[in-house]
């Protein structure tokens, strides 16, 4: 009998492979799945949930290795606090991502020989709607593939109706406390996508171009001709065509050298008008010539001041790219190129034109197209998020909001003290359309706006348009019967579409179906945003803002900002360079763990590290010592008769639940490691207990304690049971340690050990089981 019990266990341990395979990781993937332990329902625990919303990737394209090094942390995030005995929510989502989606798939139209405008906007929402929700079932494929244990029954898509729904009653409680408001402002503008763009939405660009140096001359005192004194004043510009929507020149009033002609008038060139010269103290006198062409129409800056002046806005360029009707005549349509070549020209001819010179400087570039951004003037929804900002600021000052690195909290603290309007239309067809309808027209609307004390009879007068309507805004998703002012019929929809932030940024509750919903009630608020660092002003502030607005509540207690992952050379990842690496192809050549374990190493808080092919290579041996340490103890168990099997799994479970208050050597030390471990997770120290997981395995485990088992095995035969015992119990709570990190080979290990009847009293799965020890840090500790 013993003899056939032994051929039998030899048997099983033999179907052990020898060596690890990562191409089976998603077979642990489909357990985890089938079990039902990403849902959170299904926990069976009275504990308050841990939730994270996750970053929604845009939905036009495949992940890159920078998603899947976030979704890794926050996976491990995950399966840590689900271990804890916490209920765990990773609720994953895609992102629809407006203005990149639409060029991006208005680029796929171009390719098949499709023009976007004859298309048509309904056509065109419908075939992109499609075209994303295609793509993001490769993005999911890889989101498994990575082992993210997300509840994708509460997946979401920006554009769900629910999250619609909730978007639009927030539009409508800020825009009836007057906190959105549609007026004049300067935008970024992409004269080919043909909408205004967010500075996030763009880039600058090393370009070739000009310094002009342009003669304004001193006007005499009728203002309409040059001065016979010959004075003038030069500027230097790098756009020369702007000059034609000039309202003044601004120099420091500190500045010797234009003293006596501050309030006087000067010619501007080629237009028949003089503006005055002005003194602002935020004038450079040191760039330049120290006198600054100011055109509010067409620069942030020259807006600003043109504020604090009251200076006139002269609009020369237009939404795209071309010179408008308050330009002069002969340059009316000209895109800006030809125009900037023809003013030249007509300056040299004048003689205002002192010199040109040749210069490399940046230019801002639509991140999307390339094509240059023009700052243009336009009428525009915006967002007073200033008391809002203060809000947010207070609680990040107050430490109630703690970020990683703790240098950010600094930055975003100034970034939300001097906040500016947010722009918050998008001239779009892919979004959220903004629920307004426009009494008459939005054109008779926006007069109004720029004509306060004016009415639509006096539009009529002025415009030579009819009004046809009293020119107010309806809010409202669906078109309303009647304007509720004057009972005019002719409603005119809003066009724009939100801007990407304005939806994501309400992604912690929208998800969970906003306030009052089920799931906001049970997992609101929710406990970390983890992203990397370039999305902290643009997102995780913006959710910050929103997240107090609508619930009163932060929507999270901690941000953790992951490094970039960068190119082998250095560079960042772009499709033009051609260097970005898909995440398959490391996947493919290490397994998911291995890739896992370098990003908790190398992609520190705020830092960023290119490719390493050798640190890679050393994250995959450290998997493979782990399988084969672990297959190598499971071994020793092949000739034990079932009866020595049972009495083995007893003094397993006997170990295991008395690892907290065991007085044996090795199990202290190994509890001290783990407690190491736990500290390091929960103050956010990712890398720091990776590394103690590795020096405790390798080293400690496999280089001591399994050589001194295999001797004293040796020396007291008779004890064996116990000495294995021990062993496999601490192979099993260093599983239990390592698996946050590394899922699949240790969800593996464990699968094997409870198939060899050596874990019957544990889990079944090893990401339900039970975390060694309890958290030992302080409060405290953790708001340093």
């Amino acid at each position: 009998m013993q003899k056939r019990d032994t051929e039998k266990n030899k048997s099983k341990t033999e179907e052990i492979p020898k060596a690890y395979d990562s191409n089976a990781e998603m077979e642990m993937y489909e357990l985890w799945e089938q079990s039902g332990a990403f849902n959170p329902d299904n926990a069976k625990t009275g504990q308050k949930p841990f939730v994270m919303t996750l970053p929604p990737p845009n939905a036009n394209d495949k992940l890159h290795v920078g998603h899947v090094c976030g979704y890794s942390f926050e996976d491990t995030m995950g399966r840590y606090n689900r271990m804890k005995g916490r209920p765990t929510l990773l609720l994953p989502g895609k992102d629809h991502a407006g203005i990149q989606t639409e060029a991006v798939f208005t680029r796929v139209l171009r390719e098949k020989g499709i023009d976007k405008w004859k298309m048509g906007r309904e056509e065109f929402y419908r075939q992109c709607y499609d075209y994303c929700i295609e793509n993001s079932k490769h993005a999911r494929a890889q989101e498994r593939r990575i082992g993210l244990s997300a509840d994708w029954s509460r997946e979401k898509f920006t554009l769900d109706p629910k999250l619609t729904e909730v978007i639009y009653e927030t539009f409508y409680k800020m825009l009836e406390e007057k906190l959105i408001y549609r007026g004049k402002y300067i935008v970024n503008q992409c004269v080919y996508c043909r909408t205004a763009l967010a500075n996030v939405d763009t880039e600058h660009k090393e370009k070739s171009g000009i310094f002009a140096y342009i003669r304004y001359p001193l006007a005499d005192k009728s203002g309409g001709r040059t001065d016979k004194s010959g004075k003038h004043v030069t500027v230097a510009t790098t756009r020369p065509e702007t000059m034609l929507g000039d309202t003044a020149v601004a120099v420091n009033p500190k500045d010797k050298r234009y003293k006596d002609l501050i309030g006087k008038q000067v010619e501007l060139p080629l237009t028949g008008r003089t503006i005055p010269v002005i003194a602002d103290r935020e004038v450079d006198e040191t760039v330049g010539t120290g006198a600054l062409k100011v055109t509010p129409a067409h620069s942030a800056i020259d807006f600003k001041i043109g504020l604090r002046h009251k200076l006139a806005v002269v609009n020369v360029i237009g939404a795209d790219g071309k010179m408008t009707d308050e330009a002069p005549e002969k340059y009316r349509g000209m895109n800006v190129i030809e125009c900037r070549e023809a003013v030249l020209e007509d300056l040299k001819a004048g003689g205002y034109l002192e010199k040109v010179e040749e210069i490399m400087h940046e230019v801002l570039v639509c991140e999307r197209c390339g094509h240059d951004i023009e700052q243009i003037i336009s009428n525009q929804w915006f967002a007073d998020v200033k008391d809002l900002a203060g809000r947010a600021k207070k609680a990040l000052d107050d430490k109630k909001i703690r970020i990683y690195p703790h240098s950010q909290e600094r930055v975003l603290s100034g970034w939300f003290k001097n906040i500016e309007p947010w722009c918050i239309s998008r001239q779009l067809w892919w979004g959220h359309r903004i629920p307004v309808w426009y009494c008459g027209s939005k054109a008779l609307y926006d007069w109004l706006q720029d004509n306060p004390g004016k009415t639509a009879k006096d539009y009529e007068e002025v415009t030579g348009k009819k009004a046809n309507g009293c020119g107010i805004v309806i809010p409202g998703a669906n078109t309303p019967k009647k304007c509720p002012k004057c009972a005019g019929a002719r409603l005119e929809p809003e066009q724009d579409v939100f801007d990407t932030w304005f939806s994501s940024g309400q992604w912690p509750f929208s998800t969970l179906g906003g306030p009052g919903a089920p799931d906001y009630e049970t997992y609101y608020p929710t406990d970390v945003m983890e992203n990397a660092r370039d999305i902290l002003f643009f997102w995780d502030a913006r959710e910050i803002m929103l997240g107090l607005y609508r619930t009163n509540t932060l929507p999270f207690h901690t941000i953790y900002l992951h490094g970039w992952i960068l190119a082998a050379d250095g560079t960042k990842m772009s499709k033009s360079r051609g260097n970005g690496v898909p995440p398959e192809e490391l996947f493919e050549k290490y397994g998911s763990d291995a890739v896992r374990l370098w990003f908790y190493t190398d992609t520190l808080p705020g830092q960023n590290t290119p490719i390493r092919e050798e640190k890679l290579k050393g994250t995959r041996n450290f998997v493979n010592k782990i399988w084969n340490a672990s297959r190598y103890v499971m071994m020793q168990t092949a000739d034990l008769p079932e009866a020595d099997r049972a009495d083995l799994s007893g003094k397993i479970a006997h170990y295991l639940e008395k690892f907290e208050s065991s007085d044996d050597d090795w199990i202290v030390e190994l509890r001290n490691t783990a407690q190491t471990i736990t500290k390091h997770i929960d103050t956010f120290r990712f890398n720091l207990a990776v590394e103690e997981v590795r020096e405790y395995f390798w080293h400690v485990f496999c280089d001591k304690r399994i050589e001194e088992t295999k001797q004293l095995l040796q020396e007291k035969p008779a004890d064996r049971i116990d000495y294995l015992a021990r062993l496999i119990a601490m192979l099993a709570m260093q599983m239990k340690l390592i698996h946050p990190f590394a899922p699949f080979v240790t969800e593996r290990v464990w699968q094997t050990l409870r198939s060899y009847g050596l874990l019957v009293h544990e889990d079944e799965l090893l990401m339900t089981a039970r975390w060694p020890v309890p958290s030992t840090y302080s409060k405290k500790e953790a708001k340093q």
